[in-house]
């Protein structure tokens, strides 16, 4: 095969480029996956394939569903009418451009492009307004003009591939041959063809065990199943090269479906993954193994775990406080149904009540009521869970939207999209977040993915420890916890009225003098109050802060030691229980301490402040603070303080009255 000349000619620029994103698709070196899963698929998968169209995760009986769950379900119904109304505002929207508007990429671009042909080409097979079905069309042959779409950031050649392999399978009784082959041979000569040079230059997602590579294959699955019985010999080579690319970025699910990029690049790579599964299901009817992968049977645990009371996730490293408007409780409906997890149903259904316009309400639509929901409470979901390879878990007294949940973070400070935010945690309680988690900020900031010693992107606010609700000691210019340190939780444990976990966070200021860090956090009166206790010591003295963001506001008391927030109406109280000398309560604004690094275009935080303890350097000390959401205004009696080596669940429980 000959390849036209801008693709010789890209070819030469594209080891440059790559340099520059690459630290986006790797982060850091991994730590230790489960096994590689083996997949099995026969030498001519394409032969397998069904006739006839549509055959991308839905087919003709997919589609009469939908007709009788809108019909049947209000949730449908209105699903149907934000797709409709959607649909309706698309049409009137110019053709999508080439441009870069992030000044870096096509992908903003590209993932408008898949919106507008999911949106409108589903709207079309359930409507049967040809409007919708021109102006799809429209749009896709707009894109089959571009120069390229922009293969040295491949993210946005797979979200292209998904938005053409959808419109040409959904739309495809519409089309006529012309169009067809407009839209066929943009697949082929923009993406299956830059396929397969990713795959013979090894490029970096296609070995990647990031999202990258689950989202770019999920892509060519998709386009070689709506085009494969027309190109078997491509389609079937490509099928084949993205089965031996998805095992290692598989493996990340594994063992109990955490997922050590945070949850919103699992919801981003777990939806693009169920799409392929999906239509590999309705296509041909046998994923050969890839739904078989340790721990994807339930990966649903961690939305839902790290899903807090409030309705936000804890959205630690580069995530977003939501991962429902991304679609990733459409997936979830596909999920339940797949491993028969009717619990999972429930939080599919919670999304899909929320979902917005700028969401996928298609995908929900489209794998609705396949199961059964069941209340995560009568389905056996535990109170308390904890994901090992992600380095975080949670902890709470309820399902409901008034309970009390925290998330804990022991951490790993090398993992991709990660920050430095060993021991940071998250608190909801009475229906709102008390302690906040910035999340990511501006990706084109510079250096923003550039994580060595000297990288930029430990100077960002967000990204420091100091930016987390964490324990920071000794503080400095420098990265203030160790790139490559990770955490571990060395106990845990939990009964109706209490829960516990210590993490051993010593690595992440072993080059500062710290010899020994501790984080335990404790649910105790009924899972009602969360302490937070630190224990350190140093080779000298240590300098502690002690971080809390909010968003609600705080009133110290006089003396120092207590201080209450308000937030909604509502209010919680934090106490000193124990500190060093010296130690007491203070406020301060979400920025850079005077001895940080403090560039310019960083997020200014506006709206959350920082809950602080400072104290006196002492060279071992513990610091306990309990946070008291109160209900009725009044706190309890303070509990006693139990050194760490001494937590369990009786030392912790209730107490006998003296």
């Amino acid at each position: 095969m000959t390849l036209p000349a801008r693709r010789r000619k890209r070819l030469v620029i594209t080891g440059l480029v790559l340099a520059v994103l690459l630290p986006m698709i790797i982060g850091g070196a991994p730590k230790a996956a489960a096994e590689p899963p083996q997949l099995h698929p026969p030498d001519d998968i394409v032969a397998g394939l069904r006739p006839g169209h549509p055959r991308l995760m839905v087919d003709a009986a997919g589609l009469a569903r939908i007709e009788q769950q809108v019909t049947g379900s209000e949730l449908a119904a209105g699903l149907q009418q934000q797709l409709i109304t959607e649909a309706d505002r698309m049409v009137t929207l110019p053709v999508s451009v080439y441009e870069f508007p992030d000044g870096r990429t096509l992908l903003q671009v590209a993932r408008e492009v898949q919106r507008r042909s999911v949106f409108l080409s589903l709207t079309y097979r359930l409507t049967g307004d040809e409007r919708y079905a021109a102006r799809a069309y429209q749009e896709l042959a707009a894109v089959a003009e571009f120069p390229d779409w922009n293969p040295e950031s491949w993210l946005s050649v797979a979200e292209l591939l998904y938005a053409y392999a959808v419109g040409y399978d959904w739309l495809y009784e519409y089309l006529g041959d012309d169009q067809r082959a407009v839209l066929r041979n943009a697949m082929i000569e923009f993406g299956l063809n830059e396929a397969k040079i990713a795959y013979d230059t090894s490029n970096s997602w296609t070995r990647s065990t990031t999202n990258w590579n689950i989202v770019c294959n999920s892509g060519v699955i998709m386009a070689a199943l709506a085009i494969g019985d027309e190109v078997p010999e491509l389609a079937n080579e490509l099928l084949h090269r993205a089965y031996d690319s998805l095992p290692v970025a598989l493996a990340e699910y594994g063992p109990d479906g955490g997922y050590p990029e945070g949850t919103t690049y699992w919801g981003y790579a777990t939806r693009l993954l169920v799409s392929a599964l999906s239509s590999l299901e309705t296509s041909i009817g046998d994923d050969y193994g890839i739904s078989d992968a340790p721990g994807l049977d339930v990966t649903v645990d961690f939305g839902m775990q790290l899903t807090g009371s409030s309705g936000q996730l804890f959205n630690y490293a580069d995530s977003l406080t939501q991962v429902r408007t991304r679609g990733g409780s459409a997936s979830t409906y596909w999920l339940a149904h797949r491993y028969n997890q009717p619990g999972y149903a429930w939080w599919a259904d919670e999304g899909a009540s929320r979902v917005l316009p700028s969401a996928l309400p298609p995908l929900h639509l489209m794998w609705l009521g396949m199961i059964d929901p069941e209340d995560p409470g009568a389905s056996g979901l535990p109170l308390d869970k904890v994901f090992q390879r992600a380095h975080v878990q949670t902890m709470r007294s309820g399902w409901d939207p008034g309970a009390t949940f925290v998330g804990f973070r022991s951490g790993d400070n090398a993992a991709n999209h990660g920050d430095l935010d060993m021991g940071t945690f998250v608190l909801d309680a009475l229906g709102v977040r008390w302690a906040t988690e910035l999340g990511r900020d501006d990706y084109g900031l510079p250096g923003y993915f550039d994580t060595g010693q000297d990288g930029l992107r430990w100077t960002y606010y967000r990204k420091r420890a100091e930016g987390q609700n964490t324990l920071v000691l000794n503080p400095g210019t420098a990265p203030d916890q160790a790139l490559g340190a990770t955490g571990r939780v060395v106990r845990t444990d939990g009964n109706a009225g209490t829960a516990f976990s210590v993490a051993d966070l010593s690595e992440a200021y072993a080059d500062r003098g710290v010899i020994r860090w501790r984080r335990g956090i404790a649910m105790v009166d009924g899972r009602s109050r969360v302490v937070v206790q630190d224990e350190a010591a140093g080779r000298a003295r240590i300098t502690p802060y002690w971080f809390m963001h909010t968003s609600a506001a705080i009133t110290l008391a006089a003396d120092g030691r207590t201080a209450k927030l308000t937030l909604n109406g509502r209010q919680l109280q934090a106490r000193l229980l124990d500190g060093p000398a010296g130690a007491k309560f203070s406020i301060m604004d979400a920025k850079p301490l005077p001895t940080s690094p403090n560039p310019s275009g960083q997020n200014p935080n506006a709206g959350t402040r920082k809950l602080v303890v400072t104290a006196d350097p002492a060279r071992h000390f513990r610091l306990s603070v309990l946070l008291e959401p109160l209900p009725t205004g009044q706190p309890a009696d303070p509990p006693a303080v139990t050194p760490l080596g001494g937590w369990n669940l009786q030392s912790l429980g209730p107490q006998p009255k003296p």
